[in-house]
């Protein structure tokens, strides 16, 4: 599956509970931010956010407090492009942050 293809799918399935999907799919024909720029040209780190992306929709699944995983997300989202500005430190972010969900 093409990977914009895959994104919108995981989006699609998180975006029915109201979290920020959009921020998990970024435009790749005009990427915003440097997070997004890196996502856009490197294919494992768009595929560690694709990990990333399916433990938090199946960490939405199990938990029993969605809104306070969405908004952990979220903070972690914000987080993510204040702390890493290339590929190593974005796969180890998305590494252990698929780590941390699948705990859930």
């Amino acid at each position: 599956m093409h990977r914009h293809a895959f994104l919108l799918l995981i989006a699609g399935a998180v975006g029915l509970t109201g979290a920020s999907a959009a921020r998990a799919v970024p435009d790749c024909s005009k990427p915003k931010t440097k997070v997004e720029w890196l996502l856009c040209s490197n294919d494992r780190l768009a595929a560690a956010e694709q990990r990333m992306a399916l433990a938090f929709r199946e960490a939405l699944n199990r938990t029993s407090d969605r809104k306070a995983l969405i908004k952990e997300q979220n903070e972690w989202s914000e987080r993510l492009s204040d702390a890493c500005n290339d590929v190593p430190c974005l796969m180890q972010a998305y590494r252990e942050r698929t780590e941390e969900l699948q705990t859930y």
